[in-house]
């Protein structure tokens, strides 16, 4: 289904809501407000309505009809006073109240949505609720209308399914998100091995995710790839043929004030570069003496598990974490070697802490059990860094190579997660 005909589809559920007819549950979440029809198959019990809420006193009845939700957001959102949280395809608005219930006066809600109808919607049903803390904003998931860095939590409620271009609307999600932001959605997902994709297709079409969901896996890839970490995909319901509801839980890494945590980009290659050279002209950071080109430099590390810290102000470029494979073996799948560097100019932030903590985040989200480097002895700051991160020294390599004409030794450290 195109965009269109879904905006088109909500936006006649939200004219339905309008004049007092319910649209959730098994019989009437497809309800046509057109000729009063209902298109059974499109939308059943895939949608919990308000049913799936535990406390909707006082919410206007537009918003208790307009609820075509999978499960309740708020409720697994970690919502605190004061923060600012955005709604991805916030409908006739139930999230966007309970969620200003969280938050409270010195918080805000910002709700987005495709449907003009259903804008209306929801600035109604806010209205009528005395909400003030709240605005509605038009505009798709896959261009958040919003700056960068805007808002503290990120919910969602059975939308993210209906994207035809998901790695775009989670690449947003991280983009609006400030560092240390939380990601809470409930949303469809389906088992990584499902054996008829026919079923599957038509459990999916049943319960309204038009777009096609994403596997388990797939789902976490792309959270990973947009920079999250600490994912956790829990299912919540269970539709048949491998199709779930879910909740999905992520986290945009934290760091100092100022700087942002985000994947390493191929655009910010010289930058990188610089950083690297600027840590082998200390001596004490490697046996190379000269940073290689960036093809050899992407080529030999793994795209999925590479990291910069920016500085905000200027998205320069300040410090930068990578991972090579130790080996091909099979054996060896959860290992990795990794190096980090940060600009001298840039020490003594927590810079360096942060940025190796979100890389042991993403590490154990992407099945790593092992991180293992090597670090001259003379090297007491990086020493200091990865103990504070859980590394031990498994030994000493004696004489293992000359540097500027000079044997050094190279202490092995390495990090077993817990987890994994």
């Amino acid at each position: 289904m195109a965009r269109e005909e879904i905006v088109d589809r909500y936006s006649r559920l939200a004219r339905a809501a309008m004049t007092g007819q319910s649209v959730t549950g098994r019989d009437s979440a497809s309800f046509d407000a057109s000729d009063g029809s209902s298109d059974a198959g499109s939308m059943d019990d895939g949608c919990f309505g308000a049913a799936g809420y535990e406390d909707t006193a006082a919410l206007p009845d537009g918003a208790l009809r307009a609820s075509l939700g999978c499960g309740n957001p708020v409720a697994v959102a970690d919502l605190h006073e004061g923060d600012v949280v955005l709604d991805l395809g916030s409908g006739g608005g139930i999230d966007v109240l309970l969620s200003a219930r969280r938050v409270g006066p010195t918080g805000k809600v910002y709700g987005l949505d495709a449907s003009p109808d259903m804008l209306s919607l929801a600035r109604d049903n806010a209205a009528q609720a005395g909400v003030t803390n709240t605005e509605f904003l038009h505009g798709t998931i896959e261009h958040v209308p919003l700056p960068g860095r805007t808002v503290d939590v990120v919910i969602s409620n059975c939308v993210i399914n209906l994207s035809d271009d998901k790695a775009a609307t989670l690449a947003e999600a991280f983009r609006v998100l400030r560092p240390g932001g939380r990601f809470g959605v409930s949303d469809v997902v389906s088992d990584d091995s499902v054996p008829d994709q026919d079923l599957r297709c038509r459990t999916e079409a049943r319960i309204g995710c038009t777009a096609g969901s994403l596997t388990v896996t797939e789902y976490r890839t792309l959270l990973l790839n947009a920079g999250f970490t600490g994912i956790a995909i829990t299912p919540t319901a269970d539709h048949g043929d491998g199709v779930h509801s879910a909740i999905v839980k992520a986290t945009k890494p934290p760091v100092t004030p100022g700087f942002e945590i985000r994947p390493m980009r191929d655009a910010d290659a010289d930058q990188v570069l610089n950083v690297y050279q600027l840590g082998l002209d200390t001596g004490h950071a490697s046996f190379e003496t000269t940073a290689p080109a960036w093809e050899t430099f992407s080529s030999a590390r793994l795209r999925h598990l590479r990291y910069v810290v920016a500085d905000t102000r200027t998205s320069r470029v300040v410090a930068w974490v990578a991972a090579s494979r130790v080996s091909a073996r099979p054996v060896y799948a959860g290992v990795v070697e990794h190096s980090i560097y940060v600009h001298p100019d840039y020490g003594s932030r927590g810079l360096g802490r942060a940025l190796l903590d979100a890389f042991v985040a993403a590490s154990e989200d992407a099945g790593v059990w092992t991180i293992q480097s090597g670090v001259f002895p003379e090297n007491a700051a990086s020493l200091a860094l990865h103990r504070a991160a859980g590394f031990r020294v498994l030994g000493t390599r004696e004489r293992v190579g000359r540097h500027h004409g000079v044997w050094r030794d190279v202490l092995m450290i390495e990090r077993r997660s817990p987890a994994v």
